[in-house]
């Protein structure tokens, strides 16, 4: 009984884990810069704010790009910082994890 609640265990945790790279998104699209962060652009209306945009320092306004992100909902590196007042309408917040 206990072999088959630990193997069991084992199997649902695999299966978890496993799901985690199905969130991996790689999607081309533009740089986008002002006052109230780093965007990735990806069709005509659909800006996606980068949490951590310390990754595309290297990148210029404009430029195109390929990343691998994962969507979020929290992003600890813009906590207590000041903003301008300007908004800029997004999708959504994306965490970025590679660079193509």
């Amino acid at each position: 009984m206990r072999a088959t609640k630990f193997l069991l265990t084992i199997i649902f945790a695999t299966l978890l884990f496993s799901c985690a790279a199905v969130h991996d998104r790689l999607q081309t699209g533009t740089i986008v810069r002002d006052c109230t962060g780093t965007y990735l652009r990806v069709s005509e209306n659909e800006d996606y704010l980068v949490c951590n945009a310390e990754i595309l320092e290297s990148k210029k306004d404009g430029e195109k790009v390929s990343l691998v992100y994962d969507n979020t909902d929290k992003c600890p590196e813009r906590d207590g910082k000041i903003m301008c007042m300007m908004y800029h309408e997004s999708k959504g917040m994306i965490r970025v994890k590679s660079v193509k």
